[in-house]
């Protein structure tokens, strides 16, 4: 069996992965919770599945969106993954 080479991650790129987990915690913990205190998305105003809550921007990084809290929102992975949420607000 073939050993392949792990690329290492770049410091700008460690840098992005450590602002986005700071701000995806922030975001879940301002959700807002059903009746029984759960956290729901604010998309579909449903529980998340097992994949729980993805981190999207509202203009896409590929048009010159920012990771920030106001071009990020936290959203359910049905949300994230069926949803158009590219150069437009959520």
């Amino acid at each position: 069996m073939e050993r392949t080479v792990l690329r290492r991650v770049s410091t700008k790129q460690a840098k992005e992965l450590r602002l986005r987990s700071r701000l995806k915690r922030k975001l879940i913990g301002e959700l807002p919770v059903n009746e029984r205190g759960e956290k729901v998305c604010p998309n579909c105003h449903q529980l998340p599945d097992f994949r729980g809550f993805e981190l999207v921007h509202k203009i896409a990084l590929s048009h010159g969106g920012k990771t920030n809290e106001e071009n990020c929102v936290a959203w359910c992975s049905h949300c994230h993954g069926t949803t158009y949420h590219g150069i437009r607000e959520v």
